[in-house]
């Protein structure tokens, strides 16, 4: 098969380009405290706690397709949103609000920062 003479292979070198359909956006979160201290989540996946709240917060406005949070004490988490009604600076803003005492455990995450991405496929 024949490929048409006016497909293009990429809007810019370096940008992330969509063949599904649907805007897709990633965004990198750090979850950080009011001193601007890394959270570490690895203990908070369950009900109620960090996590589940965030996510929870983050489906207000669009679908996430997928996740990643680091096996560090980064406070580090990527997601890609289908759709998203998200900026980064709304979503950091929403974060931010949810305020000092998150989920059961009380975890600050007033400090936090996002910042919208593109897709990057590597062991970081």
């Amino acid at each position: 098969m024949a490929t048409p003479n006016n497909f293009k292979v990429t809007k810019a070198i370096g940008t992330t380009d969509n063949f599904a359909g649907a805007e897709v956006k990633f965004f990198h979160i750090t979850l950080k405290n009011a001193s601007a201290s890394a959270i570490d989540v690895r203990t908070e996946l369950g009900y109620d706690e960090t996590v589940h709240n965030l996510i929870r917060t983050i489906l207000m406005r669009g679908t996430i397709l997928y996740q990643r949070i680091d096996d560090a004490s980064s406070g580090r988490m990527d997601i890609s949103m289908e759709r998203p009604g998200w900026t980064a600076a709304t979503l950091q803003t929403e974060i931010r609000a949810m305020g000092t005492t998150v989920g059961v455990n009380n975890v600050d995450v007033s400090g936090s920062v996002v910042t919208l991405t593109e897709l990057k496929l590597d062991n970081s």
